[in-house]
């Protein structure tokens, strides 16, 4: 049975090839939730600064070398494995806070793992117990730590539920926005839930409002300034529905 790592809650097989750790394309594809195809397609536009054989490896059923122990399809030419530092240079361009956790992760707990347990091995077995009794130790704090940051997400979108309902909308779509680098996209998303839960047309009813501030003499620049939030905030049962969709929201992609 092939030994499994846990990166970012997904679990790949661990490759070996001259003694050293690699990866696939589709493991990091997977590892960083990127569209399949998407390591490959960074390497072949950027393949001429990678160096064979210390970047990476090309493994073919040519050289005697099999393909499927690496995960690669058996009708398949030849497989791209990367090392430690092709993966590195590869993943540059990912800058979202995913990619950060997951490089360190994948640098300390797949492709470093081997050197640590070769260490280890070299130890006496009182050093290696108190050595893995520390590692665990710093691990139960790390998920406490996390248990704990989800608790306080959880708690913000139960309390300050009726104190200035705009501000605290906005905050929490900032805070999915910054995490996952696609806050004008969930702000669109939470529109659309609305318009679906609550069978509203939200441009409709901001043209109507758009009117009566017109027919009620105020300026251009309040006009333009109004906005969807300025639709919802007029009716009750939209904003009860729109804060509860936020706040489920907040729960799903930031908790």
């Amino acid at each position: 049975m092939k030994e499994l790592v846990s990166i970012n809650d997904k679990k790949i097989e661990v490759k070996e090839f001259n003694n050293q750790r690699v990866v696939t394309f589709k493991d990091i594809d997977l590892v960083h939730e990127r569209p399949e195809g998407t390591a490959r397609k960074r390497f072949n536009d950027n393949k001429d600064r990678f160096l064979e054989n210390i970047d990476y490896f090309e493994v073919s059923p040519k050289n005697g070398q099999s393909l499927a122990g690496y995960g690669f399809s058996k009708y398949a030419s030849k497989g791209i494995l990367l090392t430690e530092s092709g993966y590195l240079m590869l993943v540059k361009s990912f800058t979202d806070d995913l990619a950060w956790e997951v490089q360190r992760k994948l640098v300390n707990y797949y492709f470093r793992a081997k050197q640590v347990a070769d260490v280890l091995s070299q130890l006496s077995p009182q050093t290696q117990a108190l050595i893995n009794l520390e590692l665990r130790q710093k691990e139960m704090e790390s998920e406490i730590a996390a248990t704990r940051e989800q608790i306080n997400t959880i708690k913000d979108t139960i309390v300050n539920r009726d104190e200035d309902w705009r501000r605290d909308v906005n905050k929490k779509l900032r805070k999915i926005g910054f995490k996952h680098g696609k806050y004008n996209e969930f702000v669109a998303e939470s529109y659309e839930l609305l318009e679906a839960r609550a069978r509203c047309n939200l441009k409709r009813r901001l043209e109507n409002y758009r009117e009566r501030l017109q027919k009620a003499g105020a300026t251009k620049t309040v006009i333009n300034k109004a906005n969807y939030l300025d639709v919802i905030s007029q009716d009750e049962r939209l904003k009860e529905i729109y804060i509860n969709i936020v706040n489920q929201m907040y729960v799903k992609y930031a908790a």
